[in-house]
């Protein structure tokens, strides 16, 4: 009967197994959560990324700020920074900002602006700002601007742009300090701090968490770009603001299966997707349930079970969430780490609510079949319990007697005799191996032990001196059960174990009173229903291998770590980061060794090395790696400390000892020992124990340069420091040496005709962090390479005019103006190749004396005489620095440019009007041309046309540009205009 209900239950549970009948079931469940949060995922994406395209409202308000500062000729700073300047820019990208807003999915725009370093900003301190915000934007847009409000902007611009103000509406915006949660602080900190200066996009951010306005109660997320201007400034901050109650509607619940049990998730995260278990921070829920409406900025661990979907334990229930990335920043962006995310969860009872269902009346169906069955087995069971109770019984008796063989007597059923008699033979077999098995251990040349654990006998067999070679003070004779034996090794091991070898086997370390310490290797093996146990005394051995650890780890002069201990123990140290809490990395360098070595020997050299490693062990507290690593360096890690502070206090105790430290050397004189050091913290200077090995050694050179004898901690801005004039310095060799310049040309033109007359090459870099050229002069004249750039410039810039002049880009008879330095030239082999490349175009160079160090007459001479030559001479910036009177007769120029800073301003200065009145009477009579650099107004025009001027050059009447643009039509009216 049995037989027949189990075929009958198989048959039940097969059909439903093998047809997978419950999982296809919660399969298609899964399928269609996926699709449906999948959709909602593609949505959502296009939404954000159509919300995230601010570039070219940036550009625009970029645009508005340099007319302002051009026009105001004031700095972006003295821009922000007074209210009716910054009011006055607001007014002017108002109208920009709501036509933006009109035409995204958002409730509110924004522009904050600062100028400042934010790390050095006060809480609650003022920056001047524009919020506008639309609280439905899904209706159609009032033509007046009715339905907007005003949350942020100055009095001023309430009145010109007639939009209401909000209840909690404030002239300014407060900086808050919210870090990375902040509308301003991530993004223009950033941008501020990063010199590589990546595109203004790639510096976007959203609020990882919502925030209210001060005197608002409406939660909103936020993204903003920096505001940079092209030569790198960043002024301020844009963006756009989504309210939660509308990004809700946006990934509507309702949708999710089962009758809108389910919950969107917008989240974000700082694990991978791929990972086994991810958490997420909820940014914002839409759900029918208060419970998860009040769940926002909590986060939830998760647990991947396939691609897309994973399980969480929230509140004590289980849920199943489809969960996909929504990708808001670029790969290499700085915000690439927070992975934001749409999750789509549901409770799995509501999920499997149809499954589960099903599966409950093929249960109940199984259950009846079962209950049937089993009544009928019991009915036939009675008449056969008896005579196998009695053999239990006996069986059991037996296993209390374990030193003999069990005598089972017959019950009359063939199937169990045979059974007993099967045991009664398998116990005789054990009992029989069991002994041979110890003969063989006492006959054992080595002092080795063991046991045997049999699990289904529940029986124990051990030797005489297995508990006294692990150090057990047991008897061979105390009865003995598994539980029993289990427990003892169980606590032994707690109390001895020194360390596991592999996973079977293990070694302990016993302290036994009067006998030193004894180590001893266990090795166990689980065979079916059996345990065997081996244990050898291997003290001789590990004594040993100890002696040889301690050389290899010992330095032997100082007795601490040496290079390849302290490696591994810091590297040890810093896999369990959980344990570093607070730590301090030294590099310390002894010194004045070389002097001891040389006067007193290296013997005393040693003992100077001897003297500094005990200072260190003893003052330092234990547990403190101590290294020496070679000569006269040393390492010291503190760690495992609350703070800087605590471990501070001990750097004091260590200089104290190090101070008071005094070696008497041979000729009698007392001499202080000396160290100096560089301390990096973790995890305040870095979290990796390589960068921190970096930092202590830059902060000790920092004080081997300066003040020998202290320990100084690392300082970030000294290291940026070096960094960068490091960086700047390898890209200025890498500029010389690849070339990697390029030329603009800007327009020099007649002051009689306002024709070109000529064009001035000016030197442009092609590198990121080297581009001014007066950045370029100092390294080049820093690295003894201003010949190299006299070359660069004479060939390059000739080929770049001979290039425009060939397809006609230019004025092809005008006159170039190449600016050379005044103490350098070409080597001769240069100038005979200059010569055979542009002997036509030479008679069109001007060789323009730029004087920024004196005249070097040597080198004038070499350029007079260079082949093919004609001898054409300006002379730069004329009434400014080496440019003087002095230099104006050695070159004897055919053209004079008087300095920007005499023409700037020269309508309103009758003394700057005077001073080229004079250069003019002067070079006229001798037949040398006057140019006046430096025209940015209408007004300094008309007044060097008035003074008799020949050329005229700057940006009122052209910019340089690589291949060179119309003069200003302004410009030349005015010309025109003075000469009729």
């Amino acid at each position: 009967m049995l037989i027949v209900l189990g075929i009958e239950v198989a048959l039940l549970i097969g059909t439903l197994y093998f047809g997978n009948v419950g999982m296809q079931m919660n399969r298609n469940a899964i399928e269609i959560l996926k699709k449906q949060v999948e959709n909602r995922q593609n949505y959502l994406q296009n939404t954000l990324e159509e919300t995230q395209n601010l570039s070219s409202l940036a550009g625009t308000i970029n645009i508005a700020v340099e007319n302002q500062t051009a026009v105001e000729n004031i700095s972006v700073e003295e821009l922000v920074n007074n209210e009716d300047r910054s009011t006055e820019l607001l007014e002017t990208v108002s109208d920009s900002l709501i036509n933006v807003m009109r035409h995204r999915s958002v409730n509110g725009i924004f522009v904050i602006l600062n100028t400042d370093d934010m790390d050095e900003c006060e809480i609650d301190s003022f920056m001047p700002c524009v919020y506008i915000r639309d609280q439905d934007p899904t209706t159609t847009a009032s033509e007046r601007n009715y339905d907007l409000l005003l949350e942020r902007s100055p009095v001023k611009l309430v009145k010109s742009l007639r939009i209401s103000t909000d209840r909690g509406w404030m002239p300014a915006i407060k900086y808050k300090g919210y870090g990375k949660n902040g509308i301003v602080y991530p993004v223009f900190q950033t941008a501020y701090k990063d010199s590589e200066k990546l595109n203004v996009s790639d510096y976007g951010h959203w609020t990882p968490v919502s925030y209210t306005l001060e005197g608002d109660d409406r939660p909103v997320i936020a993204y903003s770009i920096p505001l940079i201007l092209s030569d790198g400034t960043v002024y301020g901050v844009v963006g756009v603001e989504m309210m939660t109650s509308y990004i809700q509607e946006l990934i509507p619940y309702e949708e999710l299966q089962n009758s809108g049990t389910g919950t969107y998730l917008l989240a974000e995260t700082a694990d991978t997707l791929s990972d086994s278990e991810i958490s997420v921070n909820v940014i914002n829920p839409s759900s029918r349930s208060n419970r998860w409406l009040s769940i926002p900025d909590e986060e939830i661990k998760m647990t991947r079970t396939e691609k897309n979907i994973y399980e969480a334990e929230i509140w004590k229930d289980n849920y199943i969430a489809s969960v996909y990335p929504l990708t808001l920043y670029n790969k290499n962006a700085p915000f690439s780490d927070e992975q934001w995310l749409l999750v789509g969860i549901v409770q799995d009872k509501n999920l499997y609510a149809f499954t589960n269902h099903v599966m409950l009346l093929v249960k109940l169906t199984i259950f009846a079949t079962l209950l049937f069955g089993l009544l009928s087995s019991f009915i036939v069971s009675r008449r056969l319990a008896k005579p196998v109770a009695s053999l239990s019984d006996e069986v059991e008796a037996a296993q209390q007697n374990q030193g003999s063989i069990p005598n089972l007597s017959e019950t009359g059923i063939r199937e169990l005799d045979k059974f007993s008699t099967a045991i009664t033979g398998l116990s005789r077999e054990v009992l029989n191996t069991s002994t041979k098995f110890l003969r063989i251990m006492e006959m054992a040349s080595v002092e080795i032990g063991g046991y045997e654990l049999r699990f289904d006998t529940g029986s124990v067999f051990y030797t005489e001196n297995f508990f006294s070679i692990l150090g057990i003070p047991l008897s061979a004779e105390l009865p003995m059960n598994i539980e029993k034996f289990r427990e003892i090794l169980k606590e032994y091991t707690e109390k001895n174990l020194y360390k596991t070898k592999s996973g079977s086997t293990k070694l302990y370390c016993i302290r036994i009173p009067e006998k030193g310490v004894r180590y001893v290797r266990m090795e166990v093996k689980n065979e079916n229903w059996a345990q065997i146990g081996l244990v050898e005394d291997v003290t001789v051995s590990m004594r040993e291998r100890l002696r040889i650890e301690h050389e290899r780890d010992y330095d032997t002069l100082t007795g601490l770590y040496n290079r390849r201990a302290f490696k591994r123990e810091s590297e040890s140290i810093f896999g369990r980061r959980k344990k570093i809490r607070h730590a301090a990395f030294i590099m310390l360098d002894l010194d004045n060794l070389k002097y001891i070595n040389d006067t007193f020997g290296h013997d005393w050299g040693d003992e100077y090395i001897r003297q500094a490693g005990m200072c260190l062990e003893e003052g330092t507290p234990k547990g403190t790696l101590c290294a020496h690593i070679s000569g006269d360096e040393f390492n010291i890690l503190f760690y495992g400390y609350e703070s800087q502070n605590a471990i501070r206090k001990e750097i004091s105790k260590l200089k104290r000892e190090i101070s008071s430290r005094i070696i008497r050397l041979p000729n009698g004189q007392e001499f202080h020992l000396s160290i100096s050091g560089g301390i990096a913290w973790y995890p305040e200077d870095s979290n990796s124990l390589g960068v921190m090995r970096k930092h202590a050694d830059f902060a000790m050179y920092q004080v081997k340069q300066t003040d020998k004898g202290r320990i100084a901690e690392f300082d970030q801005k000294a290291y940026e420091e070096k960094y960068r004039d490091s960086q700047i310095r390898k890209e200025f060799h890498r500029f010389v040496k690849e070339e990697l310049v390029t030329y603009y040309f800007q327009p020099i033109i007649s002051a009689k005709t306002g024709k070109i007359e000529a064009y001035e090459a000016l030197m442009r870099a092609n590198l990121p962090i080297l581009k001014r050229p007066d950045v370029v002069m100092k390294i080049a004249r820093e690295e003894g390479a201003l010949r190299e750039i006299e070359r660069m410039t004479m060939f390059r810039a000739t080929e770049a005019f001979a290039d425009l002049r060939e397809k006609k880009r230019i004025k092809g008879d005008a006159l170039l103006l190449i600016n050379s330095i005044a103490s350098q030239h070409m080597a001769a082999k240069d100038e005979i190749e200059f010569n055979n490349r542009y002997a036509e175009l030479q008679k069109q160079i001007v060789i323009e004396i730029t004087e920024e160090e004196s005249i070097d007459y040597h080198a004038l001479e070499t350029k007079k005489n260079a082949p093919g030559f004609e001898g054409a001479f300006a002379l730069d910036d004329y009434g400014s620095g080496y440019s003087n009177e002095k230099s104006l007769l050695d070159l004897a120029p055919k053209y004079i440019k008087v300095d920007l800073s005499i023409i700037r301003d020269i309508d309103t200065d009758p003394d700057k009007q005077q001073i080229v009145e004079n250069i003019v009477a002067y070079a006229h009579k001798r037949d040398m041309k006057i140019v006046a650099e430096g025209l940015e107004t209408p007004e300094e025009i008309q007044k060097v046309l008035e003074l008799e001027v020949d050329l005229l050059q700057r940006f009122y009447l052209a910019h340089p540009e690589p291949v060179p643009g119309n003069i200003n039509e302004d410009a030349l009216k005015i010309i025109a205009a003075f000469y009729k």
